[in-house]
């Protein structure tokens, strides 16, 4: 007789073909089999918590996907993505009727790419232009394309084919006079001659012959405007008469006046200096007006300007044409195509400042239809300096998101897949880089490799780590004292082991993410005798878990630390991952269906892992939305949570549940205040036998926690331990708050643990267990002397420790 005490699971399963590996230091705290059982950071086991029945996907027959919403304040939302919609619920149930239209397909959920900012989601993927999904109130939910400003670009133009535009994006006209062609300029002086700085020629008016005045221009009907650009008179390095303390004032009246712009300490301006300004607007005035009170240089007097340019918001303005000259460097020669609608051209003026349009319709190969945005043209000519925006349904739209130092980082068209954009910082939505650059401006870089690797992923760190199918790559600063920007950017290798599209987790500091093909998980951390970050498998011995490819993950950090992951068959497996304490527990977990997606989201008290579940339900395929229940806490054990796809009742003291079509047909466990008890659905009805009540029943489908011991082997004096048959034939074993444990070697031999004893009440539940279970059990020689645990129904278990005896043939 020998014995052996495991005191620890905190390897979980191993993987089959390391099962007699005893010289391995893991060996002791591994198991042959865990399924249903969690591996406890603390290296006990325990069974797991049932899954609450939530409802049924609007399309049952179609796969969908579980996108969670966090608001804060304990707004907490799980979003149900289906064929083209979403719906919102909460733990107790869907949200009103809110059902919201989406681009998205079916096939197109599993690729899908989010992150958020307070009460807005973006979203990226499935092959449509990135979207913001925004909650305005409890039912009050939207989903549109994002609008983007000025880019991203692909690179310069490099081709003969210029670009002519027929519009100016300056709703004045150039004035011969201080009426005519239309609109009316005044001035503080009441200058005749205050038309010139609309004339668009360059020179000098004088406003005013002191330091303060004005000039303004009355148009006919009420525009927006939201920029402007000014120019210094052409002697203005002689005098310095230029203003450089002023307002931009806009009115409906001429009368009450409201403040646009304000800019102060804009002095040495050159002759013929232009400056650019704009400012947020969206209401159309008549009345614009440029009002100063510095001006006139040293002396106070003579204040002059040499032209003031407005420019009417893009959004405002009537189409105008682009016209190319032909269709090289334009998609690749084929010219404009109709899916080029929206997109963005950045075009050099000929004063070398850089302004953009939107295409609002294509008219042929070599003609759109635009609106201008940023600043307003000095003239109609055309130009070879322009860069076709990088996005559009032509060259493909961004498959990935993430965040990165405050900006929004967007990743991996079609036409290249290997860029990455950031937006300017704290604006997200903005990507312009400003004429001369600052720290602030949008940032791009392109994933440098041999290979065309399409990125996968992008996690956000000191550094944006960048997830490819082939490297994990890092993008950050290249000189760490300056700030991070377009100018101080970039990249280096962080690893060879490429990544697949499923997110990967963070864990405090140490990213987890899956192999290429799905069938390993890596480890991510900074090394410091490497100064780098070095990648290493944590799912080398229990890989038989991962050989069918994992499609998904989800992180539940409280209460024990759990990375969640189903594979393509549909199978559930659960990682208790504790890095410092060297906790690397995998598990199995049978659902009764199969697992289509698992998303977490902060609970009360925890948090909850959804699901989206596939069961066949008297014949029929349902797809189910469940939440995995919290472990039981050691309270009432009639609140105990065990089983899956489950609906509770508390009240007055009843005895058949209806409201059960869910389950139609199933074979069911009804937990009443405590007590097992088998039944079938049946018109949606269950009941209780022999018209017996109770106040608490829990009603949902069994689950069979099963844990296996390792084949340990005993010493013998000839040296034969392998192979030698070997049988269990005493058994302690320690429990905590445990109501069913059963233990043998094959379920005909598997004896119950927990049983009534003397002085427990009579008419209630046995009390749960805690302390060590000492009772013999029957196994057979054929078993290895393995040990099979088994719990069941609706009560707990937990395992601390396991200590038992072996036999070993002669």
């Amino acid at each position: 007789m020998s014995y052996h005490l495991q005191a620890t699971f905190s390897r979980g399963e191993l993987d089959p073909e390391l099962i007699y590996r005893s010289d391995l230091e893991l060996f002791r705290s591994s198991l042959a089999e865990c399924e249903n059982f969690v591996t406890l950071k603390r290296g006990g086991l325990r069974r797991r918590g049932g899954t609450k029945f939530v409802g049924q996907m609007k399309q049952s027959a179609d796969a969908g996907w579980l996108i969670p919403f966090e608001f804060g304040n304990g707004q907490y939302y799980m979003l149900e993505f289906g064929d083209h919609y979403f719906r919102v619920y909460t733990r107790s149930g869907r949200v009103g009727s809110v059902e919201v239209a989406t681009p998205y397909s079916v096939s197109d959920l599993p690729g899908l790419k989010v992150v958020q900012s307070t009460d807005t989601l973006f979203i990226t993927g499935g092959g449509a232009a990135p979207h913001a999904l925004k909650r305005l109130g409890e039912t009050t939910w939207t989903l549109e394309p994002m609008e983007f400003k000025d880019g991203p670009y692909l690179d310069v133009n490099i081709s003969p084919t210029n670009l002519k535009p027929s519009g100016l994006g300056n709703p004045v006209p150039d004035m011969t006079s201080n009426t005519a062609p239309t609109g009316t300029v005044t001035a503080f002086n009441n200058s005749t001659s205050a038309w010139k700085v609309f004339d668009r020629s360059s020179g000098k008016v004088v406003l005013s012959s002191g330091a303060t005045g004005w000039v303004q221009y009355e148009f006919p009907n009420a525009v927006v405007i939201d920029a402007y650009m000014l120019q210094a008179p052409n002697d203005n390095s002689q005098n310095d008469d230029m203003p450089w303390q002023w307002n931009i004032e806009a009115s409906g009246d001429g009368l009450n006046w409201t403040v646009l712009d304000t800019q102060e300490g804009q002095d040495t301006w050159a002759s013929n200096e232009w400056r650019q300004y704009a400012f947020h607007n969206e209401t159309a005035y008549t009345h614009y007006r440029l009002s100063f009170s510095q001006g006139g240089g040293a002396n106070g007097d003579n204040s002059a300007i040499g032209q003031i340019v407005f420019h009417q918001a893009g959004d405002d303005q009537t189409s105008f044409s682009l016209t190319a000259s032909g269709t090289d460097g334009i998609n690749g020669g084929t010219g404009f195509q109709f899916s080029d609608t929206g997109r963005h051209i950045r075009f050099r003026g000929s004063d070398g400042f850089w302004r953009w349009f939107k295409i609002t319709s294509v008219v042929s190969t070599t003609r759109v239809n635009v609106r201008l945005y940023g600043q307003a043209l000095l003239d109609l000519k055309a130009q070879t300096s322009w860069r076709l925006g990088a996005w559009s349904g032509t060259s493909g739209w961004p498959e990935t998101i993430g965040w990165h130092k405050s900006r929004l980082a967007f990743a991996g068209t079609r036409e290249e897949p290997q860029k990455i954009w950031e937006s300017q910082t704290e604006d997200y939505t903005n990507f312009s880089v400003s004429h001369t650059l600052q720290a602030s401006d949008a940032v791009t870089a392109a994933i440098l490799s041999g290979q065309v690797n399409r990125i996968q992923w992008l996690v956000d760190d000191n550094d944006l780590i960048v997830g490819t199918s082939r490297a994990v790559r890092a993008v950050g600063k290249a000189t760490e004292q300056d700030p991070y920007g377009p100018e101080n950017v970039d990249q280096r290798p962080e690893t060879n082991f490429g990544a697949n599209s499923v997110n990967p987790i963070k864990v405090g500091s140490v990213l987890l993410y899956f192999g290429a093909y799905g069938t390993d998980m890596r480890e991510m951390a900074y090394d410091y005798a490497a100064d780098g970050r070095v990648s290493q498998s944590v799912s080398e011995v229990q890989s038989h878990l991962f050989r069918t490819g994992i499609v998904g993950a989800c992180y539940q950090q409280y209460p024990d630390s759990i990375i969640w992951l189903w594979d393509r068959s549909g199978r559930g497996i659960g990682f208790t991952y504790e890095r410092q304490q060297q906790v690397y527990g995998m598990h199995r977990h049978d659902f009764g269906g199969q697992v289509e997606c698992m998303a977490d989201l902060s609970g009360e008290l925890s948090d909850e892992v959804w699901m989206i579940v596939k069961r066949t339900i008297n014949g029929q395929t349902r797809r189910y939305i469940e939440i995995m229940q919290t472990p039981f806490a050691g309270d009432d054990i009639a609140d105990a949570w065990h089983l899956d796809c489950a609906s509770k009742y508390e009240g007055a003291p009843a005895n058949t549940l209806s409201g059960l079509g869910y389950l139609e047909g199933e074979d069911v466990i009804l937990y009443a205040d405590g007590t097992d008890y088998r039944t079938t659905v049946t018109g949606g009805e269950a009941g209780l036998p022999n018209g017996q009540v109770a106040t608490k029943i829990l009603v949902g489908l069994d689950v069979r926690a099963r844990a296996r011991t390792l084949p340990y082997p005993v010493a013998s004096q000839d040296g034969a331990s392998l192979g030698r048959k070997l049988r269990a034939d005493t058994c302690r074993i320690a429990v905590l708050d445990t109501g069913t444990l059963k233990a043998g070697a094959e379920e005909t031999y598997l004896d119950q643990l927990v049983q009534y004893r003397a002085g427990d009440p009579s008419g209630e539940p046995a009390p749960l267990r805690s302390g060590v279970l000492d009772q013999a059990v029957e196994t057979r020689w054929e078993d290895g002397g393995q040990l099979t645990l088994e719990a069941g129904g609706g009560k707990p278990s937990t395992i601390l420790a396991i200590n038992f005896g072996r036999d070993g043939e002669p």
